[in-house]
């Protein structure tokens, strides 16, 4: 495997901006993965997975024809850079240092340059390549499957998210709402003709924020990699975004905030949902006026720890770096729910790390980047027999 090559394509992804709302970015990255997947003659296909208002572009690219089929996945966006400088990416002490380095463009890059290594071999890789994930995946991998076009027989996928080190066998869900309270506005010298929207969003925020902390008891049985003695806590975060009102000398008419609840992997999603929105239904039902729009809706994901696709990778990884990766829980929402769903064994394992993503100075170690490409193929090639 040729390392420079790797790192230049790397390198080159950083340098486009991909950040949302999607723009001409987007379109030139496409292009510039598809000559990549041309270089390296990996034969692909571009889909539009947009909606009736917005157009998408997915990449799909199949390799192989012994063995069942692994899905690799990856995402092209990113979440927005502190300055300009983060897309002019620099190599500096052995990594690669540049917006989206670590989540993901370094592991789209060893995904690509694996399913090479997978095809010299034969051993049957599909390439999925996404938008969006960044804002929720629902132009991106959601739409793909719900499309029809991921195949349920597949032995299983790996999304190249930056957990190097483990495993991410399990993800927590996220049920994400914008509430609207209204009110009626006044000027404050006739305040008692007003209805104040702040005041009732207070109300109803107190009761939501109780709730939160009921939700500090249920613990996950599933293991975390931060040793934090509230990591395995269920979450529910109020008021991430919130305002109103008009101006200072005005019963504010409105007032709006969001809820971002995440379920353990380990919990009932749906008994999840139902519970929160039981909570908004009962301020309704006592006189306030609310209405809320999801924001997003990811149910959440477990691949058994022991079982036999999770035992492939860890084996893979641990021969390549001789090293034998944990195997825990995403604190976070990932999209091998979409894999999950069809019934698809899927993980989460990359060349980046956790704690080096989104940051001012995000980067990921070369070698890393070298060895999860080696790893790719050698549970393709595992799986092919």
């Amino acid at each position: 495997m040729h390392e420079d090559a790797i790192v230049a394509f790397a390198r080159e992804l950083i340098a486009i901006p991909t950040e949302n709302p999607p723009g001409a970015a987007y379109e030139e990255c496409v292009g510039r993965i598809c000559a990549e997947l041309d270089a390296l003659a990996l034969d692909h296909q571009v889909l539009d997975t947009g909606d009736d208002q917005t157009s998408r572009r997915t990449i799909l690219a199949e390799v192989g024809d012994r063995g069942p089929l692994l899905y690799l996945h990856g995402h092209y966006d990113v979440v927005p850079a502190f300055g300009r400088a983060q897309f002019e990416p620099r190599v500096e002490d052995g990594r690669l240092v540049g917006r989206g380095a670590s989540d993901m463009k370094g592991g789209l890059a060893a995904i690509v340059h694996a399913a090479r290594l997978a095809a010299e071999a034969g051993a049957r890789v599909r390439l999925v390549i996404v938008p969006d994930e960044e804002t929720g995946g629902r132009l991106g991998a959601e739409r793909l499957a719900a499309l029809g076009r991921l195949d349920r027989s597949a032995a299983g996928a790996i999304v190249a998210e930056p957990t190097w080190g483990t495993i991410w066998h399990a993800c927590r869900g996220a049920f994400t709402l914008r509430v609207h309270v209204r009110g009626r506005p006044a000027h404050v010298g006739l305040h008692y003709e007003g209805v104040n929207a702040y005041a009732a969003a207070v109300d109803l925020t107190r009761d939501l924020l109780e709730f939160e902390r009921v939700l500090h008891e249920r613990r996950s049985a599933l293991a975390f990699s931060s040793r934090h003695p509230r990591a395995p806590e269920s979450i529910m975060l109020v008021g991430g975004l919130s305002g109103g009102g008009t101006n200072f000398n005005i019963v504010p008419g409105e007032f709006s905030f969001t809820i971002d609840r995440r379920p353990n992997a380990d919990e009932d999603y749906g008994e999840a949902k139902t519970e929160l929105l039981a909570l908004l239904e009962s301020a309704r039902g006592s006189g306030v006026e609310l209405d809320w729009e999801v924001l997003q809706d990811a149910p959440s994901a477990a691949t058994p720890a022991d079982g036999d696709f999770v035992r492939t990778v860890a084996a893979a990884a641990t021969a390549v770096t001789g090293v034998p990766p944990s195997v825990t829980c995403c604190p976070g929402v990932l999209e091998v729910r979409v894999y999950h769903q069809l019934g698809i064994p899927a993980v989460a394992f990359g060349p980046g790390l956790i704690e080096r993503m989104h940051g001012p100075d995000e980067d990921v170690p070369i070698a890393n980047l070298v060895a999860a490409a080696a790893i790719y193929a050698t549970v393709a090639g595992t799986l092919a027999g």
